[in-house]
């Protein structure tokens, strides 16, 4: 091979590179438009006909993608709404360090009787439910992409707390999430009584007396 030959491949090698690149830029967006529309097209399907009838070929054809686009990038039907339930609507709650206990944990638990309040996330959540039965595995994998960041928040937040000397020794943080979750899926799933205001006062008010040491 010629030097001129060599040189001609390296520049052409080099064109091959840098014309890459503004594809894969303008990929970036597409695929997050693409997705953003699956989440949304899987919402309403939830929403409207429920778990059983949500299927990766309609919301393929709600959200306008492609069904090999649906299954390269989330396999199932569980997966897909798993993401949409927990992924989509559990953001990692962050503690704001100027704000006291008290207000610092109504607003985790308002953020959680919000998050299991959601149209979608109450169509979801039987058929998950179902499918999580004696499947430790999908129990685990929920747990370490979606809870684990909020499990981490009540922890720091408990903790910080017992080092202001205002809660209690024996409190675990951790525990206390559980307790937040079941008690706020009761309220929101079999005894609807109480408004999205109400019921976070009523759960704020038990929760903070017997956590924290009283005055």
């Amino acid at each position: 091979m010629t030097s001129r030959q060599t040189a001609a491949g390296k520049a052409s090698r080099a064109v091959g590179r840098g014309s890459q690149s503004p594809e894969a830029n303008r990929g970036r967006p597409r695929d997050a438009q693409r997705r953003e529309a699956v989440i949304a097209a899987t919402r309403e399907l939830l929403i409207a006909q429920g778990y059983d009838d949500v299927t990766l070929s309609e919301v393929a054809r709600r959200a306008g993608v492609s069904r090999p686009y649906m299954y390269d990038n989330w396999g199932t039907k569980f997966s897909l709404v798993e993401e949409v339930i927990f992924g989509a609507a559990y953001p990692a709650p962050k503690l704001n360090e100027e704000k006291g206990f008290a207000e610092a944990f109504r607003e985790l638990l308002t953020a959680m009787v919000r998050i299991q309040s959601d149209p979608a996330y109450l169509a979801g959540l039987p058929g998950l439910a179902s499918e999580l039965y004696n499947r430790p595995d999908l129990v685990a994998q929920i747990e370490q992409k979606y809870i684990a960041p909020i499990r981490t928040t009540y922890v720091e937040l408990i903790e910080r707390g017992k080092t202001e000397g205002i809660v209690r020794g024996e409190v675990d943080g951790s525990a206390l999430l559980d307790t937040v979750r079941g008690a706020v899926m009761l309220h929101t799933v079999i005894n609807t009584a109480l408004g999205e205001s109400a019921l976070i006062e009523h759960l704020s008010s038990i929760m903070l007396r017997g956590i924290m040491i009283p005055d």
